[in-house]
């Protein structure tokens, strides 16, 4: 097997094991609502970079990365046990902000639609 398509298949497996552990499965409650966006590994199959959101506002990102750190340990022995890797993957854990931007952004796009409307709206009436 080519180590570009084991390199896929492992990605995609932590990919759902995390999502499935990340989800609801941790101790700290306060981690229920993180999600995974996206899980880059290398090349060696040694580091895995995870990439979270959280939608819990009373929470901030860096206290999100925080206990997602200190449950590393743990994290990392429940993939060995699940996936039955030779060598279980060193994780570092990265907050992802692209789900916040891409509402901020589809915010903007509705204003600025709307004012677009308005404006549209205006012209038509007002006599030339």
């Amino acid at each position: 097997m080519s180590s570009e398509i084991r390199q896929q298949r492992v990605r995609g497996l932590l990919y759902e094991e995390l999502s499935i552990m990340l989800g609801g499965e941790l101790a700290d409650p306060r981690l229920n609502l993180v999600s995974v966006t996206d899980v880059v590994v290398s090349k060696d199959l040694k580091n895995v970079r995870v990439y979270v959101s959280h939608s819990d506002d009373a929470i901030s990102k860096r206290e999100v990365i925080s206990r997602l750190q200190k449950a590393t340990p743990f994290i990392r022995s429940q993939i060995g046990e699940r996936l039955g890797l030779r060598a279980v993957p060193e994780l570092s854990f990265t907050y992802d902000d692209s789900p916040e931007r891409a509402q901020r952004l589809t915010e903007l796009l509705a204003q600025i639609k709307a004012e677009r409307e308005q404006d549209a709206s205006g012209n038509a009436e007002s006599p030339a």
